[in-house]
């Protein structure tokens, strides 16, 4: 009897792992940006969850795509790109380019003012951007 009790336990510990559920991948978010607004399908995200964003240039002109710090204006495109989270460049979303990303958001992101943003000059002044919060 032992023996075999021993047996199925050594079974089900072989067996059991195979029957989880897998891990689904990146959560996909799709972003679209036109002239002059960003809309995304998600805006709140949880730090430490990996998320593949897509992002869309539905616009007729390029665009850029980061995730900074609430109103950065008046400082230099340096610092931008410095202090961004993630950034796709102008150069990378033309007029219809759809690119690719995934990321994750550090647990220090959690309760920051956050939002995706375009600072191609004079966007972000037309109403690029769009608050995102992290959990």
């Amino acid at each position: 009897m032992r023996t075999t009790t021993v047996l199925i336990l050594s079974l089900l510990v072989l067996i059991l792992p195979a029957c989880s559920p897998q891990p689904a991948g990146p959560t996909e978010v799709q972003v679209t940006l036109t002239e002059f607004a960003i809309e995304s399908s998600l805006t709140t995200f949880q730090a430490g969850v990996p998320y593949r964003f897509v992002v869309t240039n539905a616009g007729a002109v390029a665009h850029e795509l980061m995730i900074t710090p609430k109103s950065m204006g008046g400082m230099s495109m340096e610092d931008m790109h410095e202090l961004a989270l993630m950034e796709i460049e102008e150069e990378d979303l033309p007029s219809g380019a759809t690119v690719t990303m995934e990321f994750t958001f550090p647990e220090d992101a959690v309760g920051s003012d956050l939002e995706f943003s375009c600072y191609v000059p004079g966007h972000y002044e037309a109403g690029m951007f769009l608050a995102i919060n992290v959990e």
